[in-house]
């Protein structure tokens, strides 16, 4: 197959070796395991340890779950959180081998620390709403982003996080756009970087979803609202209305810079693409967009898009598709001539469905991948392997 080929070709410019594929979890065709934090930041590294967050039905409802490891152990401690039916877990490294989480469960918005014995301390962010998005800055401190309704609409909203050794206290909560909604808000990113916190976000405030973005240089206030996608707004082909679609962003720092990645419908009849915008301050500006993507997907759909970063300047960006006749995790890197070609690792592509990548890069290079994959009978695992650098 391609598939083989053009995995052969790029073994022989930047080999790619495979560690061990673990089974964090697995359940039969009633089991569904969910990777869909907002932004896809279901993966995280801190200094030696791995955090990875799900939601899975295994108890007969929905339940999110932390598994924690050390980077040399051979396998994840587990550990429930949150308050009954719990939905779309997010997190991001603490600079010392804990993690930051956020969630939706019955009580409504909630956050937490966690570390290598589970979550150790949480508390209520907001009565209502999700897809939240949390990130750490080593001056401004944590800061947590979600959506929530207001009136007709879902309106994105921010709060600092004070931690203080093992206690979370969230401040006050403030609109990230002070202007009232015109329509959703949603599915926001969040990225510390040398310049403050960086975000992005869902907006349908011109008719159809496009990717918006804002800043803050203090951790405080947010400026107003930036438009990232050039998917073009006004008549869109007949009858689909204002314009073509833009979804799920995602969101790395990656050396000085910053990359935002995105799903993007403006080649219509082929779905959507994997689109990718940078910015060189901090997210205050984006260049022009191009697809991250290389040319043998172009005719089909991709999902899921993920990206992830290094201080190192390292830059991985994720997403499945079924170019080869079955739904595969596919990876490309940023180089300096460009996006560096599709690949897929063997252990996440081949027969049934390989798909719903979360990536971390961490500070030596080395790619941290899980990813859902369900056979033929239905069965699902999730599954964690690591990339070392090329």
């Amino acid at each position: 197959m391609r598939h083989a080929l053009l995995a052969g070709l790029l073994a022989c410019a930047s080999p790619i070796v495979t560690a061990a594929t673990l089974d964090v979890m697995a359940g039969d065709a009633a089991v569904f395991i969910h990777l869909e934090a907002s932004g896809r930041a279901s993966l995280a590294v801190s200094d030696d340890r791995v955090g990875l967050v799900w939601e899975d039905n295994r108890s007969g409802a929905p339940r999110c779950h932390l598994g924690v490891k050390p980077r040399a152990e051979p396998s994840f401690r587990v550990f429930p959180f949150g308050r009954g039916e719990c939905f779309e877990p997010a997190l991001s490294p603490l600079p010392d081998g804990r993690f930051l989480l956020i969630w939706e469960d019955e009580a409504g918005v909630g956050v937490g620390i966690a570390g290598a014995d589970g979550v150790l301390a949480s508390a209520a962010l907001a009565p209502a709403g999700g897809q939240g998005a949390v990130a750490h800055h080593p001056s401004l401190g944590a800061m947590a982003v979600w959506t929530a309704p207001e009136g007709r609409w879902r309106r994105l909203w921010s709060a600092p996080l004070r931690i203080d050794g093992g206690t979370l206290s969230p401040g006050p909560a403030r609109p990230v756009d002070a202007a009232a909604p015109r329509d959703d808000q949603a599915f926001p990113a969040l990225a510390a970087t040398a310049d403050g916190l960086a975000l992005v976000w869902e907006d349908r405030r011109l008719g159809h979803t496009v990717i918006f973005a804002s800043h803050s240089r203090d951790g405080q206030a947010w400026a107003p609202p930036r438009r990232v996608s050039a998917n073009p707004s006004g008549q869109a082909a007949p009858g689909l209305g204002r314009g073509t679609g833009a979804m799920r962003p995602a969101l790395a720092a990656f050396g000085a810079r910053l990359a935002a990645v995105w799903l993007d419908k403006r080649d219509f009849l082929s779905g959507y693409d994997v689109y990718a915008a940078f910015s060189d301050d901090g997210g205050a500006s984006y260049g022009k967009d191009g697809k991250a993507q290389d040319s043998f997907g172009d005719a089909i759909a991709q999902w899921h898009a993920a990206v992830a970063g290094n201080r190192r300047g390292d830059l991985v960006v994720a997403f499945d598709d079924e170019r080869d006749g079955s739904a595969d995790v596919w990876l490309t890197r940023r180089t300096a001539a460009g996006w560096g070609g599709d690949f897929s690792p063997a252990d996440a592509s081949g027969p049934g469905r390989q798909g719903d990548p979360a990536i971390a890069v961490d500070d030596t290079g080395f790619l941290h991948l899980a990813w859902v994959e369900r056979d033929a009978a239905g069965a699902t695992r999730l599954r964690y392997m690591v990339l070392p650098p090329p």
